[in-house]
Parts: C-alpha cells; sequence; structure tokens
C-alpha cells in the first residue's frame, strides 16, 4: 500500500502502517519545513535600512557584555536590563518593517530606542568599569589566626592595587567555644586604618558593616583592629565582607 503523491511537502511510505506514518511525516514536514520556509519569505521583505540600526545594537551589547568587570551582580542588573530592552525593541523593528499596525513615527521611534538603549548599557558599563564596586573579600588576610581574647590586637590586610575611594568591610565575631548567650552579644571591636586615627570606628559589633575612606591611598591596605568581649571569652574574628567602592 502506498500513501499520496508526493506533494510540496509529503512523504511517501509502504507497508501495512503506511497511512499512519505518511500522515506523521506530512504533520512533520509542514510544522517544522513550513516554518522555515515561511520565515524565509518573510525575511525576504525585511527593509534593508532595519539592519544597520538592528546591528549596531547587537554590537553595542556584545561589547557591554564582553567589557563587564567583576563585582557583585546586583550592580549590573539595570545594565543588563538595557541590553534586554535594545534587543527586544531592534528585534520588533526588524520583524515588522512596514507594519500597518505601527505607524511611521513609532517604527522610527522603536529604533532610536533601541539604540539609545545599547549606548547607555554600553556607558553604563564603562562607568562600573571604573567606578563600580569590587569584591576583595578573597583579598584578605587577618593576623593573629584563631582564637583571641578581649583586647587582643589584629591586623587586616588587604593586598593588590587600591582602585577605588572607600573601603567596606564587614566582620563576624563568634565564640570558639560555642557559648553564644554569654560572649557574642557583649563583642564588639574598635578599628582604623593604620597610621590614621581620623578613619577611628569605635564599638563596632559582629555582623555591621563599617566605611573607611582611603584618602588617595596607594598599594596595600591595613586595618588595625582591637577586639572588646568578656574576660573569659575566646573568639573567633573572620571577614563576612570586604569590597572597594566610590
Amino acid at each position: 500500500m502506498s500513501g499520496d503523491p508526493a506533494g510540496k511537502y509529503s512523504a511517501q511510505t509502504h507497508g501495512d502502517s503506511s497511512q499512519a506514518i505518511g500522515f506523521v511525516g506530512k504533520l512533520f514536514l509542514s510544522i517544522f519545513v513550513g516554518d522555515v520556509v515561511e520565515f524565509a519569505d518573510r525575511a525576504k521583505h525585511w527593509g534593508g535600512w532595519n539592519w544597520p540600526p538592528f546591528l549596531l545594537v547587537l554590537l553595542l551589547g556584545s561589547y557591554a557584555l564582553i567589557s563587564a568587570p567583576d563585582g557583585p551582580p546586583h550592580q549590573f542588573v539595570y545594565v543588563y536590563l538595557a541590553i534586554a530592552g535594545s534587543l527586544v525593541l531592534a528585534l520588533g523593528r526588524l520583524a515588522h518593517p512596514k507594519s500597518d499596525r505601527l505607524a511611521r513615527h513609532w517604527r522610527v521611534l522603536m529604533s532610536a530606542a533601541a539604540v539609545m538603549l545599547a549606548v547607555a548599557a554600553t556607558v553604563g558599563m564603562d562607568y562600573l568599569s571604573d567606578h563600580g564596586e569590587i569584591d576583595i573579600t578573597g583579598r584578605t588576610s587577618l593576623t593573629p589566626r584563631g582564637e583571641v581574647t578581649s583586647g587582643s590586637e589584629l591586623s587586616l590586610v588587604v593586598t593588590g592595587p587600591t582602585d577605588r575611594a572607600h573601603l567596606r568591610l564587614k566582620l563576624t565575631i563568634s565564640d570558639a567555644k560555642g557559648d553564644q548567650g554569654f560572649c557574642e552579644p557583649e563583642s564588639r571591636y574598635a578599628a582604623q586604618l593604620r597610621d590614621r586615627a581620623s578613619t577611628r570606628v569605635e564599638e563596632v559589633r559582629s555582623g555591621r558593616t563599617v566605611d573607611f575612606p582611603l584618602g588617595g591611598l596607594q598599594g596595600q591596605i591595613e586595618v588595625q583592629i582591637a577586639l572588646r568581649t568578656n574576660e573569659g571569652c575566646q573568639m573567633n574574628v573572620s571577614v563576612a565582607e570586604a569590597a572597594l567602592h566610590d
């Protein structure tokens, strides 16, 4: 038994299940091949003047993504939204070059808005490269290591270049013996940049964020820390977060 004669998107089959197989083959070809052909036919009608804005948006968006610096993801949200918005507008304008539903001035505005968003994303990424937040937690070292007691003095050193104007620091103080109810609530510390008494902060509790103006400091950063806690308490001090920012 044979199926129907071959048509534009048809398949010929032989055997007991030829009708079922022929139906499935036709359905597959009509869905996938037909969609591809329809897309190709539609692409022929895309206006040539719509391609330059689309390619410009694609180029600017790619540059912004490639040049993205290291840093916390939250500071890139608006840049990523600008890139996504520019691509949506550019694709919409490209796919509907002569849509009756869009007046001419709206089509022009779509192209202009897509390019402006792509430019804004590129400028925003360049700004973040120069002034964005830099996570330096992995560049810190705290000495002495291990358990410390009330009155202990510690030194926190940040290695590498100092590319921003401020250091933001968050320390965690935990009870080395696990008796959180007695020692941790009363633990606090004082801190300052080495040889810069004007930056000193007092009575800082565990988990609180402090900010030190670097004032043009170049190279290695050193923070002097003095622990205060109850007598007899043995504590662990660690760096929860350290970041450079403007």
